[in-house]
């Protein structure tokens, strides 16, 4: 998993968003600069990344889905939701790491690196959510808001 998330989070290639030292941080890079026996950053917030935007996708369209909350507008406020819980995750989870200075003290690592790595993941969350909302299955299990989507609001 931790390619996985790597590859998205590094955009499949040079990440434009933030330095190479923070993706060396966020593969795992540990604190005595040694190798790759760290936390897995990518890992970490990749999972909570998915989870905080299913469960916006459930509370819209399971929970919620009420026929006062199905309109064009609703959708782009979850979706609103979902990509600034997701950045101020990234951005809070990194910044703090930085702050304590957990991290490879040769790495040139700075708060313009934990704003890119936010903006990455709220691009992400985004994606997913009109992902999710885009596919019939399980959308149509809920019944107001079963025909609130990016595409067809």
């Amino acid at each position: 998993m931790e390619e996985f998330f790597a590859s998205l989070y590094e955009w499949f290639g040079p990440n434009p968003f933030y330095s190479k030292d923070m993706a060396e941080l966020m593969r795992g890079w540990d604190i005595t600069c040694t190798g790759y026996i760290g936390t897995p950053w990518y890992v970490i917030i990749g999972w909570s990344m998915v989870a905080i935007t299913i469960a916006s996708y459930v509370l819209q369209y399971h929970i919620i889905d009420s026929s006062k909350f199905n309109k064009k507008h609703h959708w782009w406020i979850v979706a609103a939701i979902v990509v600034l819980f997701n950045f101020l995750n990234a951005f809070l989870i990194m910044n703090n790491t930085i702050q304590a200075g957990d991290y490879c003290t040769q790495d040139n690592i700075g708060i313009s690196d934990c704003i890119g790595l936010g903006l990455s993941n709220a691009i992400w969350s985004f994606i997913l959510f009109i992902l999710l909302t885009s596919f019939k299955y399980p959308r149509n299990l809920g019944i107001n808001c079963s025909h609130t989507t990016f595409w067809k609001p």
